[in-house]
């Protein structure tokens, strides 16, 4: 009987959720994974060691290194990805100070001579007289059968038949230490000098350059080659770092745990946490008490950061779903004696959360249509808002000015909104918080709803847990902005957890509870909380002590590494310096 009730009430529930008018829009997502292995690391033969400022080079699935022995004698180890054996091959060239795959063969620069090798088997095609005389490691690349050859702050071209100096391209960057083939068009340049800074460089077109911020260990980008264009790995047995990464738009995901793709590129979500979560209600009747009714708010189901699975509710509860397309759970307790208890775990499932990148289209600009039909309580005014005020008209005008483009429009708030200082607040208007310059997340988020609804974009108030991973409960402890994108729906705007400034991009795996047009949440009452008696029964509230734990307990499938755990702030301080710092 209480399976069918179940069954039931889910169906209700899902159905009412797509009934909801302010629905997610729907998306499927596709899972890319890593092309090899690296659930456990590579262990490298312990007799050879590897140099610094050496690069690697892949081919047919292998990796070429030169090695060092104890006895500092030179050698090339092939390492197969697939089944992680090594082994050196012949080779009495003397010693490599660089290499580049080009179109099926291997190249290999010695001290004047240039050897052309078969890059299945290693044989030896022919060799060339090269001008290199020096015995230190020059990075040398195949593009489009021209051999560019780094050398101080320019690139040398050759011609790949004659082996000659052809002509010398000026680089735009100084300090360059290593570079390495992206495509047929483009070469990533590598420095020490510049930490964990990739720029993408087109020998064709200097002026099209790009810059990627790279999360790992700047020295192990020293052993990063391209699978393809936008596939990178790095091998490196110095820092004892291995793996894969894919590059979307300008950002560097790591492929240690599936990335997930949206469909059409819109967004893509990795390094997920999964969490069994338990809500514990616990409850002692002070008096005698009639039936009673209590209002828990629910996680959001399927959202782009989160998702739940294997839900389950007690009996004595049934879901619901408000017009904002938030969910709760009514608790129905039958009448109590005074000192009756009550321990009852009211709900369960399977959270995973995501760190998640929205693809806003650079083209995109204000219009009717990115006022959505429907979202009309997203854009109205209100006491927290003063939209119109001077003050912050004046701001809008100021950050804005006369820019029509949504995804400049929404990274310039954004950038404004994370510069402002961190301090707890006094739930102050968003006029207020300009004027003194500092405020809590409360305040942040009034900001940015003032300066985004005035130019008629939709936004909403998103109530949530900012996580401090090693915490065994979740709580409600934190609020920002989310806003409404045309073909896309909802996209976070998160001042104060990183990367800060960066619409539609967050890597703090929030547990997301409500987005709301205003600061009151329907079903709860004068306060932020989780959980409080009906509102016709608050006036039981003296004669009940209950309490809510959201319990989170870790599972097998937790995917991150515990060295990226997320920690709150127990200081008021404000938190200026580094995109990493989280404030709650």
């Amino acid at each position: 009987m209480k399976k069918t009730f179940l069954i039931l009430v889910f169906l209700s529930f899902l159905f009412s959720l797509f009934a909801s008018p302010e629905r997610e829009v729907p998306i499927f997502w596709t899972e890319l994974h890593s092309k090899y292995n690296w659930k456990t690391k590579p262990t490298f033969p312990e007799s050879e060691s590897v140099e610094l400022f050496e690069s690697i080079l892949y081919t047919e699935g292998r990796l070429l290194l030169q090695t060092k022995d104890v006895t500092k004698q030179y050698s090339l180890l092939v390492w197969n990805l697939d089944s992680r054996e090594s082994k050196k091959i012949d080779w009495d060239g003397g010693k490599v100070t660089g290499w580049a795959e080009c179109s099926g063969r291997i190249l290999v620069q010695t001290t004047k001579t240039l050897w052309d090798l078969d890059a299945k088997t290693f044989v030896v095609k022919r060799k060339l007289p090269w001008s290199n005389n020096g015995k230190s490691w020059v990075d040398i690349v195949c593009l489009e059968n021209k051999i560019y050859r780094l050398v101080a702050d320019q690139l040398e071209v050759y011609g790949l038949d004659s082996g000659e100096l052809e002509s010398k391209i000026p680089l735009p960057f100084s300090s360059v230490q290593r570079m390495s083939k992206r495509s047929e068009k483009e070469i990533l340049l590598i420095s020490s000098y510049w930490g964990n800074t990739i720029q993408v460089f087109s020998p064709k077109d200097p002026t099209n350059s790009k810059e990627w911020k790279f999360p790992v260990n700047h020295r192990a980008l020293f052993k990063l080659v391209t699978l393809s264009e936008n596939h990178l790995l790095i091998f490196d047995p110095i820092t004892k770092i291995y793996g894969e990464w894919m590059v979307f738009e300008n950002s560097i995901l790591p492929l240690d745990s599936p990335v997930e793709v949206a469909d059409g590129s819109r967004a893509y979500r990795f390094s997920p946490i999964q969490n069994k979560i338990e809500y514990q209600f616990s409850l002692t009747a002070l008096s005698d008490l009639p039936e009673t009714k209590y209002q828990i708010l629910l996680p959001k189901q399927n959202i782009s950061s989160q998702r739940l699975s294997e839900e389950e509710f007690d009996v004595a509860s049934i879901p619901e779903i408000d017009d904002y397309g938030n969910r709760s759970l009514v608790l129905t307790l039958p009448p109590l004696k005074a000192g009756d208890r009550k321990e009852i775990k009211v709900y369960s499932a399977l959270l995973t959360r995501y760190k998640i990148h929205w693809n806003l289209d650079p083209k995109l600009t204000l219009g009717k249509t990115q006022n959505g039909e429907g979202l009309e309580s997203f854009l109205m005014d209100d006491w927290f808002l003063k939209m119109d005020s001077d003050v912050v008209l004046e701001k809008r005008k100021s950050i804005i000015q006369n820019e029509t483009n949504l995804k400049q429009i929404l990274t310039k708030t954004q950038e404004y909104v994370s510069s402002i200082p961190y301090q707890s607040g006094s739930f102050e208007s968003a006029p207020k918080v300009i004027e003194k310059n500092n405020g809590g997340c409360t305040e942040h988020s009034y900001v940015t709803m003032a300066l985004l609804r005035g130019m008629g974009i939709p936004s909403r108030l998103v109530w949530n847990y900012l996580p401090t991973e090693s915490s065994k409960e979740i709580t409600f402890n934190h609020k920002f902005v989310e806003v409404w994108v045309e073909g896309l729906g909802w996209i976070p705007m998160e001042p104060l957890a990183p990367p800060k400034s960066k619409p539609g991009i967050t890597h703090a795996r929030h547990v997301v509870f409500a987005g709301l047009p205003g600061t009151n949440h329907p079903k709860i009452v004068g306060g932020d909380r989780l959980v409080q008696l009906s509102k016709d029964q608050l006036g039981l509230a003296k004669k009940i002590k209950f309490k809510l734990v959201v319990a989170k307990i870790e599972t097998e499938k937790d995917t991150e590494n515990m060295d990226e755990k997320v920690i709150i702030p127990k200081t008021n301080r404000a938190l200026n310096s580094g995109e990493d710092l989280i404030v709650p």
